[in-house]
């Protein structure tokens, strides 16, 4: 008994261990880009980190700053933002370590890169908008916690990336094991932009509760809406999609 006590405690430290170093390689999933994209490239450098995208409608008033998903591919938004928001000039911007940018995704280099892209682009447009998807929600919370913005868009987004682990596995001590957190509750206080939350109703990665939670933070007066019969991954191919974010922009 003993023996195959020393087995499965040895077997459990092995597989903490396991997520600890290939954490990483279990929450970032980075995707090429698209080669032939038709639209117009644009490109930042942050300490030493270059990010190569592209900029939707460039040159209007008001500016747009996209975070993606995970392994999403950006780039495949181009021909949405061009038809929805054309009075908007839109930034699709791979994270460090996705497309064509450079460096290695973490927390705190996809946070000061999205800093540092905001910075450079503020004096560029009269007012600046987030729209984070999935784990961009926890980026644009950062951001608009710490920058004056004007709207901000909020898909399928959480309460943190560590209570989602949780409920993943939640076996381990995940508080203890996880280097990436993305607390976006932590961030709700220092808004003063009431959000737009978009959730699909199949969401097959982030549970409603996650995004519940960050909804109860904003409080009464931010707008939320399910998208009907929409999964995590098709949410934006849904009309209600894009309907909800235009109006949300127009009557801003």
């Amino acid at each position: 008994m003993k023996s195959m006590l020393l087995a499965a405690f040895v077997a459990y430290v092995l597989c903490c261990l396991l997520i600890y170093f290939g954490q990483r390689a279990l929450l970032y999933f980075p995707q090429p880009s698209d080669k032939f994209v038709d639209a117009t490239k644009v490109s930042f450098t942050n300490n030493g980190i270059e990010l190569r995208g592209w900029v939707i409608n460039p040159k209007q008033d008001e500016a747009l700053l996209y975070y993606g998903g995970n392994a999403e591919s950006i780039e495949q938004n181009i021909s949405f933002f061009q038809k929805v928001l054309p009075n908007y000039s839109v930034y699709l911007i791979p994270y460090r370590g996705y497309g064509e940018s450079m460096g290695t995704p973490t927390e705190n280099g996809l946070y000061s890169d999205a800093l540092h892209i905001y910075d450079q682009l503020v004096s560029q447009h009269t007012k600046m908008s987030l729209l984070g998807r999935s784990l961009g929600s926890g980026i644009a919370t950062y951001v608009a916690a710490r920058r004056n913005i004007e709207n901000l868009i909020l898909v399928t987004p959480y309460d943190s990336i560590e209570n989602v682990a949780k409920g993943v596995y939640w076996m381990f001590p995940i508080s203890l094991l996880l280097k990436d957190k993305y607390n976006s509750l932590g961030q709700v206080a220092e808004i003063n932009t009431l959000p737009l939350i978009l959730m699909a109703e199949y969401d097959q990665v982030i549970p409603r509760k996650h995004s519940d939670n960050l909804i109860s933070a904003f409080g009464k007066q931010q707008q939320s809406l399910v998208i009907k019969s929409a999964g995590h991954n098709d949410i934006s191919e849904h009309p209600e999609y894009a309907n909800a974010i235009y109006q949300y922009l127009q009557s801003k």
